[in-house]
């Protein structure tokens, strides 16, 4: 299969640094052109200094900054799957989460016992990777050789760890490992000894992966070679295999291949239509991507007309068809 995720090494390394010092304040709503009487919008992100806080804050700043009668404010999570379930319950107006938990909630699959029916999709916003993550030393070479081994698969209920037990229970070797989900403390965990790998899927250029690298040597393992041999693709065909660069990490030398899938903005249905339509079309403006690209770095290459529906895996939000529509994009 293809690698359709174009990862430019120099604006992903940018993309961490430059969100860095928006995130630590954009976590409350930004003063802007909106008032106490505007509509508020709630965008959920996920795990503290993890790239869908940093992305939905620079999406709330730019909202507000720059959308007249919208005011908005990111919010942290545990993640995806939490996202997901968030944004059903109507908790969350809007949220970034994973294709893959989408295409699971809308069809009332895996961890989702009901449909998500109220959840609509948006826009595609940048590739989330796999990364696992083992000391350099480490005898692990492959996903099979975590046999007997304590291994963090990521915050308890993320999507990252959703991701990581398909691939585990699709390569049968689920149950051969202690699984913990140390989420934002698995990287001191792995440098301290007491896992002996961790699983993330952050953008390329993860702030937290280049200090676990600062902090000890590392190795990413390979997890496209499996992914390809067992059918992983054909089974689960919102995943698809990505190249992380050379030198994005401390250490990391070569070019690792693994898999990854859509980080996706999603909303609930109630949200007014001219709403969602009015944040996409200021998204992909000029001006917006200008803002975005300042606030969140290079991610921002991703998000584009071509790249904009893709993970189509759920009912279209109406504010997004028309949108997309516009664009000249099939719409469901």
């Amino acid at each position: 299969m293809k690698n359709l995720y174009k990862i430019d090494i120099k604006s992903m390394l940018l993309a961490s640094v430059a969100a860095t010092v928006l995130s630590a304040g954009a976590l409350v709503a930004m003063p802007g052109q909106a008032n106490a009487a505007d509509p508020h919008i709630t965008l959920m992100g996920g795990q503290t200094k993890g790239s869908f806080n940093r992305v939905v804050s620079g999406w709330a700043a730019m909202i507000t900054k720059q959308i007249p009668g919208v005011n908005a404010s990111a919010k942290g999570s545990a993640g995806s799957n939490a996202n997901i379930r968030a944004v059903q319950a109507g908790k969350s107006e809007m949220a970034l989460a994973f294709a893959s938990d989408l295409h699971d909630g809308a069809k009332g699959i895996g961890v989702y016992k009901k449909k998500t029916a109220d959840v609509r999709y948006v826009s595609f916003v940048f590739a989330s990777v796999g990364h696992f993550v083992v000391k350099v030393d480490s005898p692990i070479k492959r996903l099979k050789d975590i046999k007997g081994k304590t291994i963090s698969l990521g915050g308890p209920g993320s999507g990252s760890a959703k991701n990581i037990t398909k691939m585990f229970k699709h390569l049968g070797i689920w149950g051969t490992f202690k699984d913990v989900y140390a989420g934002k403390k698995s990287s001191d965990q792995l440098v301290n000894g007491k896992v002996a790998a961790y699983n993330w899927h952050p953008g390329v250029g993860s702030g937290m992966i280049r200090g676990t690298a600062n902090a000890t040597k590392i190795r990413l393992i390979d997890m496209d070679v499996e992914a390809k041999a067992s059918g992983f693709y054909k089974k689960f065909p919102y995943f698809e295999p990505v190249t992380i660069p050379a030198g994005v990490y401390p250490g990391v030398d070569a070019p690792v291949k693994t898999f990854g899938t859509g980080a996706l903005l999603v909303a609930h249905k109630s949200v007014p239509a001219a709403t969602v339509y009015k944040i996409l079309k200021q998204a992909y403006s000029a001006e917006g991507r200008k803002f975005l690209t300042s606030a969140i770095g290079g991610r921002v290459k991703q998000m584009t007309i071509a790249n904009g529906n893709r993970n189509l895996v759920a009912p279209l939000h109406p504010g997004a068809a028309k949108f997309w529509k516009e664009m000249g994009k099939k719409v469901m």
